[in-house]
């Protein structure tokens, strides 16, 4: 199971149990803020937006014994606009006459004194009367006010607000304070009375202190001399809180804001309380009424910074931009939580807060007004050119003219891409079919797009710059640049997160006239751009969940092929270089390995990650999956219960648990449904009855229930018109080459119409419609269009049969095609793509195998194989090795000879081999020739060389890649290719959903349905598979009835002909194959008994003794092997025996044969 992705790295919101709000915590305008953002972690819960209404903000709230309040205790430049207002009147402490000490003896008096002058030394007053002297003290008195404070904390002059402690818990600051800094300050306001940053530090000096009236009075004593000095307003705000009046303090916050639309600290405050306020409202509309009030303040601080267009019309210094970003930004956030009709302006002013930061200072010409747009193709460009460098020819992708640029040594990769105006952006469609084409980056390389992309400032940023006499550009203090590029990949990740998960929709990018849209592509290039600035072990953890479902590929330096597993592995193991203990990344890389078949090392892997977060429920979860599929599923309980107790909603926990229990026949607590037999928890049977008893199979069930109709909601992830319109060309197309000829009027309407159901469906969900009873909101749009080409595959493959060889079912003779070219061919025949911005549909957590034992409705039966079967059939049609057209089919049979394939993972010591050894030498080889591909490699038993002895061909694919044993069977000409795996362990359905023979079927080794469009037909018998439990049988009985559709308006249905819509609400059918019966029975049971070397018979002698002869000496062995096994158990009495695991066997069979009285007390 790999994690799901996270909320983007956001600090927590406060706890809305205090009684009053709390102010933010942020940084000063004169020191730059040097706390670094939060990791974001994809792997640790998911994204708030998506499921509360309370979401996470980019202030920093923490309670009020961890942080202070903010006072600014220096005054930055002159405030402008507003007339002055009187402030309210406050009493104010009369001045001290406290001195200075001296440190040592100033030496003796001149040679001839002037009696009439002092020395000024023999005068403190006079020493500090002008002003360089005055200028000197304040700038030790900051230094006095930047010493140890309260419990060991700098107060004042830090990158956080000043704490204030209630008077009950309240400890004294050091002496510096009251015996140094308080009369210093007394002083010096003493002899310059109006100087006021003397005034803003004595004022944020008695705030430390407690005197909270006194700061109030010189706050209030500042404004009477300047009535705009916006500083001393915010600290009367942020008295105003500590006293307990919120409405006072956002007043005064306000008004200084409204002064100074870039005054920080004020905007800081403002949002700090309101997000605080709505955080511990339980009223939503009042919540949403504080979001929007938080809103009007982000844009009208906007509104002064920023024009129409995203384009700053202030001057800012360089600490001020990751501030003015952070505004942005939480403008954006709270859009997005506004809901789908603000996404729009969302992802708008997610981009105006990155784009800012690309451009130059003052002055910014055309040219350099970068956008999120030119980002993303420079960096795509750059990353594709990177990719080339490693390999033998330059990346088709790039375009000549832009290789040109990149070997030029002064190139301007930002500035050549905007200068490009569409035409990169119309190349790279094209080589992505749509979307932009996806980099395969190294984790080494992600660290050179800083100066590829900002060559003239040294890969810094431009916006922190200044630009020097010459007008090249100056880098910005460290702090500044570690602090806006921590904001910017706050910004970066944030965005990716929400594409991911598709919460703003079928998002457009800005500027981009809607043809870029966002994509898997644009995911994984937000966060390359995140780790380029900001590297960090949870961002290399959510690029890996990415990079590990995406099907591209490119050849690496050492001529190894690396998709997209390889470089999830080496991001996993590039972040854990960073973090070894990191927990996310231990499972996600125990999970890539448990999928590659490293079971121990995936366990070693998740034990580590639980050691270090023992309530990691994923991990937990992965953990007892792992130990079960070792074989130790008495071990995995405890695992799956702990990660059940810490998300009792983690399906991978509840359906673990289930399974778990049952393989040890553990059912106490199962509970029961309705009309069904239970246990409770002392293990004692539960009657049938009405009522639904609580358990682990109840829970089990309703997540799966709740699973199955999330996964109903697939969009394409193009519900845009034009992009519709493309995928209903190509399907209409290819509806007409399979006909073999054009659509009717009346067809095309109805696949229009069917289409359009589909648009409209993911139109829904992209504006976060939940499903209703409404046969249009059943609509998986994804599942459709995957059926489809399914559905569509063989009719092609027989068309271009036809097309070539007619109606011919065999040939005396090879000969040589006519008509039509091979190219012409691969023309007609195209498979229709699947959009390129779908993502892999979602799986239920219950395997398919294990619907047999549960008490599931037939519906959900048939739909957890059916999911399953989408996403392997997603992962085979986007494989970059596999051609636009469908495989050729094999020509006609000469003399009738057919070559049948076999694929299956079994042929060694395995019951598949026990029971089938004989049956692949028992095909009449005058009419098939025999191929066996088998998938594991020998485990040196006898098994696979004495079936390998009785077919023409036995092929060990075991180490091949799906693409070369595709090509093979394509090359050999396989007419029917046999599945003997199904969904058992290490079954190749990969294989066959890439469709590579024209008749595709299922045999032995699965009973139930694939619910697969690549699997035709099931080998069973009526008694396994009821012939009205098959779709084409449903299908047959309404056609009878003069009803094929059970939509109200055919023109709409889903159905594909014969083969129903599986998303529907029926539960009169289960399989989506259709039946070829044996006479007796489907299982195979090899006659020539595998071990009967009891008999002392070799095959010839036994065919020449009598039936009964050897029926007899057969019961004569049976009851000798009977008393070796039970030698006190009489012989009239019947041993029932299971030989399969455990879980099979029925909860609570024989419970109800047993007398009332027993039944009461037995311990099942």
């Amino acid at each position: 199971m790999s994690l799901p992705p996270s909320a983007p790295g956001q600090s927590s919101p406060p706890s809305p149990a205090s009684s009053s709000p709390r102010a933010v915590s942020s940084p000063p305008l004169w020191r730059p803020h040097n706390n670094t953002p939060p990791s974001h972690d994809l792997s640790q819960t998911s994204d708030p937006f998506s499921t509360s209404p309370r979401p996470e903000w980019p202030f920093q709230q923490s309670p009020p014994t961890a942080r202070p309040l903010h006072l600014s205790p220096r005054h930055l430049s002159p405030s402008s606009s507003l007339p002055s207002q009187d402030p309210p009147h406050c009493e104010m402490p009369p001045p001290t006459s406290l001195r200075l000490p001296f440190a040592h003896d100033p030496g003796p008096p001149p040679a001839t004194p002037d009696p009439e002058t002092p020395h000024p030394l023999r005068d403190p007053h006079q020493a500090l009367s002008n002003g360089l002297a005055r200028d000197a003290m304040i700038a030790y008195a900051y230094h006095l006010y930047d010493s140890p404070g309260p419990q060991g904390t700098p107060l004042g002059l830090t990158s956080v607000p000043i704490l204030h402690l209630p008077t009950s818990h309240h400890r004294a600051p050091d002496s510096t304070y009251r015996d140094r800094l308080l009369p210093l300050l007394l002083l010096l306001r003493q002899l310059h009375p109006d100087h006021l940053p003397t005034l803003l530090l004595l004022a944020c000096t008695y705030y430390a202190l407690g005197d909270l009236h006194a700061s109030l009075a010189i706050s209030h004593h500042i404004l009477a001399i300047n009535a705009d000095y916006v500083e001393a307003m915010s600290n009367i705000g942020t008295t105003m809180k500590a006293l307990g009046k919120i409405e006072q303090a956002y007043e005064w916050w306000w008004k200084a804001l409204q002064l100074r639309p870039t005054y920080w600290d004020a905007l800081d405050n403002i949002l700090g309380s309101t997000f605080a306020l709505s955080q511990a409202t339980l009223d939503n509309a009042q919540r949403l009424a504080y979001y929007r009030q938080a809103l009007g303040v982000c844009q009208y601080v906007q509104r002064h910074a920023l024009d129409d267009s995203g384009r700053l019309v202030v001057t800012l210094q360089p600490a001020d931009v990751p501030r003015l970003q952070r505004a942005v930004f939480t403008s954006g956030t709270i859009y997005a939580t506004l809901g789908p009709t603000h996404f729009e302006r969302a992802i708008l002013d997610y981009a105006r807060a990155i784009q800012f930061v690309l451009r130059p200072p003052f002055p910014v010409s055309e040219g350099e007004q970068y956008t999120l747009r030119d980002l993303l193709l420079a960096t795509c460009a750059a990353s594709h050119h990177m990719c080339a460098e490693t390999n033998s020819s330059r990346s088709s992708v790039l375009e000549s003219h832009l290789r040109a640029h990149f070997d030029h040594p002064t190139l301007d990769l930002l500035h050549a891409v905007r200068a490009s105006g569409e035409e990169l952006l119309h190349a790279l469609l094209r080589a992505g079919g749509g979307v932009l084409p996806t980099p395969l980056l190294l984790p080494e390389q992600i660290s050179r797009l800083r100066t590829l992309l900002f060559p003239r400032s040294n890969g810094v940023l431009p916006s922190i710059c200044t630009r020097g006499s010459n007008g090249d550009l100056r880098p910005p203090p460290e702090s500044v640049h570690q602090q806006t590029s921590s904001m910017l990949s706050t910004i970066l990740l944030t965005l990716a997160k929400r594409f991911q998960d598709n919460v703003l929709g079928d998002a457009v990018l800005p500027e981009t006239g809607g043809t870029l849209r966002a994509s898997t592509s644009v995911v994984i290039l937000l966060y390359y751009l995140a780790l380029a600035w900001t590297p960090a072990p949870a961002t290399y953890n959510n690029l890996g969940i990415v990079l590990s479902h995406i099907a591209e590929g490119r050849t690496g330096a050492d001529g190894g092929v690396l998709d997209g597993t390889a470089l999830a592995h080496t991001y996993y193991t590039a972040g854990l270089q960073m973090d070894p203990t990191h927990p996310h990344l231990l499972t996600n890389l125990g999970s890539l390995l448990k999928d590659q078949g490293q079971t121990e090392q995936a366990i070693r892997l998740y034990t580590k990650a639980v050691e270090q977060k023992p309530d990691f429920d994923i991990a937990l979860a992965n953990l007892g999956n792992a130990i079960k599929d070792a074989g130790r599923p008495w071990d995995a309980v405890a695992y799956y219960r702990r990660a059940a107790a810490a998300a009792p909603a983690l399906p991978e926990a509840v359906c673990g648990l289930a399974n778990a229990l049952a393989s040890i026949c553990d059912w106490r607590a199962r509970g029961a449904l309705a009309h069904e037999l239970g246990v409770d928890d002392a293990g004692l049977p539960i009657p049938p009855g009405e009522h639904t008893h609580e358990g682990w199979v109840t829970r089990m069930v309703q997540v799966t229930d709740r699973q199955v109709a999330a996964g109903c909601c697939g969009a394409v992830g193009a519900a845009a018109p034009a992009a519709m319109q493309a995928v209903l060309e190509e399907c209409l197309s290819a509806l007409a080459a399979a006909y073999g000829r054009a659509l009717t009027p009346a067809e095309g309407a109805q696949w229009q119409a069917r289409f359009g159901r589909l648009a409209r469906s993911g139109r829904e969900e992209a504006l976060g419609a939940r499903a209703t009873d409404n046969s249009e909101a059943h609509a998986n749009a994804a599942g459709f269009l995957i059926r489809f080409v399914d559905w569509v595959q063989p009719r092609l493959q027989r068309r271009w049969y036809v097309r070539e060889h007619g109606r011919t079912l065999a040939v005396d003779a090879r000969g040589a095609s006519a008509g039509t070219s091979e190219e012409g061919l691969h023309a007609l025949f195209l498979r229709p793509a699947l959009p390129k911005t779908m993502q892999s549909p979602a799986v239920p957590s219950v395997l398919p195998f294990h619907t047999f034992t549960y008490p599931l409705t037939p519906k959900v039966t048939r739909l957890i194989p059916h999911r399953n079967a989408l996403r392997i059939s997603y992962t085979a049609l986007t494989q970059p090795w596999l051609p636009k057209h469908v495989y050729r089919p094999p020509p006609p049979p000469v003399r009738g000879k057919l070559n049948v394939g076999y694929i299956s993972n079994d042929v060694n010591n395995h019951p598949l081999s026990h029971l089938m050894q004989s049956v692949f030498g028992m095909h009449d080889r005058a009419r098939f020739t025999v191929f066996l591909y088998t998938t594991s490699a020998w485990d040196g038993s006898a098994y696979r060389p004495r079936i390998a002895g009785t077919v023409e061909h036995c092929v060990d694919v075991s180490g091949w890649s799906s693409s070369a044993i595709v090509d093979h069977i394509v090359q050999n000409e396989i007419h029917i290719l046999i599945n003997l795996g199904g969904y058992t362990k290490g079954a190749r359905n990969d294989i066959f959903a890439a469709r590579p023979c024209p008749i595709q079927m299922q045999l032995m080794g699965y009973a139930g349905t694939l619910g697969a469009g690549w699997c035709d037909y099931l080998v069973c018998d009526p008694i396994a598979c009821p012939q009205d439990t098959a779709s084409a049988e449903r299908w047959r009985t309404r056609r009878a009835a003069g009803n094929a559709s059970p939509s109200d308006d055919p023109g709409t249905s889903l159905d594909l002909c014969a083969d129903l819509d599986p998303e529907s609400d029926s539960d009169d059918w289960q399989y989506m194959e259709k039946f070829i019966y044996m006479p007796h029975t489907f299982m195979a049971t090899d006659h020539r008994q595998s071990f009967r070397g009891d008999e002392d018979l070799s095959p010839d002698a036994r065919a020449r003794v009598p039936a009964e002869t050897l029926w007899r000496d057969e019961e004569r062995r049976r009851a000798d092997a009977r008393k070796q096994v039970f030698p006190d158990l009489p012989p009239d009495v019947i041993v029932f025996a299971n030989f399969n695991q455990l879980y099979k066997v029925r909860a609570v069979a024989g419970l109800d044969q047993m007398p009332e009285r027993a039944r009461t007390h037995a311990d099942a």
